[in-house]
């Protein structure tokens, strides 16, 4: 008769050797919504690099896993990147058209931060209830200051489609100090709306702000832990002026910031502008970063800069600058003719170098933003960063010039932004990772083949190599083509949201 006590190992024994073989079978019977099977699998928070399967449900990753995995879906991923939907921090493209090319080119979230909206839903408006991707934005001090000085209720989105002009009183006029105490009161109201921190267009209105009025917008940035989103002041071309003027108000209060288009604004100062900014974090600062990878940019010919000498403060002339509908050039005759007839016109104006924009590109803790402008019509042609900034970064920069490596670019481009947005909205814990519980916003590419197709002449063209794209968890671009009738995208919203918005 067997002993008790080795009856009871037996059992042990026979349990351990059950639950050994539970994981295996547990995979084979449990069935995923979707199932990513066998990609190189890259996850930017973590440095993970391996060959895995994942499996998703009700829209996060329930799994990560070298065996086998059941799907109602199943995508092959062999000999491709899966990685963290891109999320695109610096976008004006909140249109349907907008989303279609974002999307075409990995990104998942593409937020309006520079410039904002006020109040902050308004960011909606052009999307509608047909969001492709996940959207929202910060609050748009601009709007701020023209409700102050004009008391109109309209909503503020930059360049939503409706006529636009830089001579709006919030971009031209000062505020005494009752004016500036009522705005601070709207920068409240606009954060306890949901924005993502506030947008400050400062070049678009660089005579109009003074410096106490910034002090006390950055204060208020402080107190509510809402980076400030900042096209800094812009001077004579490298001018580093605009970069140190916001990094001495962030030392003296405390505000977070984050520098739009770095590169654009420092351009042959670029090494001084780098400087500075490494130095900032290394004093303490709550300072970030990001930049395109592209040698022209792109706004409207009625920008305040254009009032001002921004031959040399650009350091190009007439020839040098398209207009975007067209991509013809200008002589001096027709650039007067249109700022007149047309202040809202889109153009291109090529002022930048590649070691220039090389030098951002690479520099430690840098993010990628597009910058991408808003499109409406394919009819009207638009820089091609809105189409083609991401998948550039992977083709020039990784594969072809190798100034990055792999996992180096993708972490520009979904992880570090997620990390930065993540104190203003909690949402982007789940961000920017391929983890057990992250949203399941996913790129899957051929790193060999991928590469941006849109130019300044023919800028509707999405990228190839970008197979599939998925949104919390459902397909949105299958085989480089975005799937019919599917809107998986959703708003974002700060964690300073009251209940009453």
């Amino acid at each position: 008769m067997r002993s008790p006590k080795k009856t009871t190992h037996c059992l042990q024994f026979f349990a351990i050797f059950i639950m050994c073989l539970l994981p295996s079978q547990a995979r084979l019977e449990t069935t995923y919504d979707l199932v990513i099977r066998d990609g190189r699998v890259i996850d930017p928070a973590s440095d993970f690099d391996g060959i895995r399967s994942l499996g998703i449900s009700r829209g996060t990753i329930q799994t990560i896993d070298e065996g086998p995995l059941q799907g109602r879906v199943v995508i092959d991923a062999r000999g491709k990147i899966v990685t963290a939907g891109f999320i695109d921090l610096h976008s004006h493209a909140q249109t349907q058209l907008g989303q279609k090319y974002q999307v075409l080119d990995g990104v998942t979230t593409s937020l309006e931060l520079e410039a904002g909206a006020y109040p902050v839903a308004a960011v909606g408006n052009q999307i509608a209830d047909r969001p492709l991707i996940n959207f929202g934005a910060s609050a748009s001090y601009a709007a701020m200051r023209s409700k102050v000085l004009t008391n109109s209720d309209n909503p503020y989105l930059f360049f939503d489609g409706r006529p636009f002009s830089f001579e709006d009183p919030g971009f031209t006029t000062p505020l005494d100090a009752q004016q500036i105490e009522r705005v601070m009161r709207h920068v409240h109201l606009g954060l306890d709306q949901g924005g993502l921190g506030i947008g400050l267009l400062l070049d678009y209105m660089s005579d109009a702000v003074t410096t106490a009025e910034l002090e006390a917008l950055f204060t208020v940035a402080a107190e509510r832990k809402a980076p400030l989103f900042i096209h800094i002041r812009r001077g004579m071309a490298g001018d580093p002026r605009g970069l140190m003027e916001v990094i001495d108000l962030a030392k003296k209060t405390g505000a977070p910031i984050h520098i739009c288009h770095l590169s654009a604004s420092a351009m042959g100062g670029i090494e001084e502008f780098l400087r500075l900014f490494h130095t900032a974090i290394e004093d303490g600062v709550d300072i970030s970063a990001e930049s395109y990878p592209y040698n022209a940019g792109s706004t409207s010919i009625g920008a305040a800069v254009f009032d001002r000498d921004w031959q040399q403060i650009f350091g190009i002339t007439y020839a040098d600058v398209q207009l975007a509908e067209s991509g013809k050039y200008f002589d001096r005759q027709r650039w007067d003719k249109l700022r007149v007839e047309n202040p809202a016109a889109t153009i291109i104006h090529h002022y930048g170098n590649e070691d220039w924009t090389q030098l951002a590109v690479k520099a430690p803790g840098m993010m990628i933003g597009s910058d991408a402008m808003p499109v409406f019509s394919e009819s009207v042609k638009s820089h091609p960063r809105g189409m083609g900034t991401f998948s550039r970064v992977l083709t020039e920069y990784v594969r072809k010039n190798k100034l990055l490596s792999l996992p180096e670019a993708l972490a520009k481009m979904s992880y570090l932004p997620a990390a930065r947005l993540a104190l203003i909205a909690p949402q982007f814990k789940n961000k920017g990772r391929i983890q057990t519980g992250a949203d399941a916003d996913i790129v899957i590419f051929d790193a060999n083949i991928i590469a941006d197709q849109a130019t300044y002449t023919a800028p509707y063209q999405g990228p190839k190599g970008i197979s599939w794209v998925l949104v919390n968890g459902k397909i949105v671009v299958q085989d480089g083509a975005v799937v019919e009738a599917v809107y998986p995208g959703r708003i974002i919203i700060g964690a300073g949201s009251h209940p009453s918005y």
